[in-house]
């Protein structure tokens, strides 16, 4: 099945991915002003643009719902520190985040890895 760092990498995919897919919401804010439509030089040089990220593929999309599902196997407090480990915060600021000690977040997320490997092979042998 998959190993821990295969678990941690699918994990980073899938917040990759959550970040990437749109939210879908309409605020409703109507507006009354023509539509404008910026030249190349003017969104080339204007301070505040941001590129959006392209939407991502179906198959990711897919790969992070069955990560999402994976966790239910797991508490709230493991899903929220694999979750902040997977948006490549460090360890010392989880523990921060968590008030916990700063050797603790690592230990309890490798336990977290464990429980989920083992209910993967629990699933895949029948």
């Amino acid at each position: 099945m998959l190993t821990i760092n295969e678990l941690r990498d699918r994990y980073r995919e899938a917040w990759l991915v959550a970040r990437r897919v749109p939210s879908g919401i309409n605020l409703g804010h109507a507006s009354y002003w023509p539509e404008f439509n910026p030249n190349r030089w003017e969104v080339y040089h204007s301070e505040d643009a941001r590129i959006k990220p392209a939407p991502p593929s179906a198959d990711a999309v897919d790969r992070m719902v069955e990560c999402m599902r994976w966790l239910r196997w797991l508490s709230e407090e493991e899903r929220e520190l694999i979750w902040l480990r997977a948006s490549g915060m460090s360890w010392r600021l989880i523990a921060e985040e968590l008030k916990l000690n700063r050797k603790t977040p690592v230990t309890r997320w490798n336990k977290a890895m464990n429980r989920l490997n083992i209910q993967l092979l629990r699933n895949s042998s029948g």
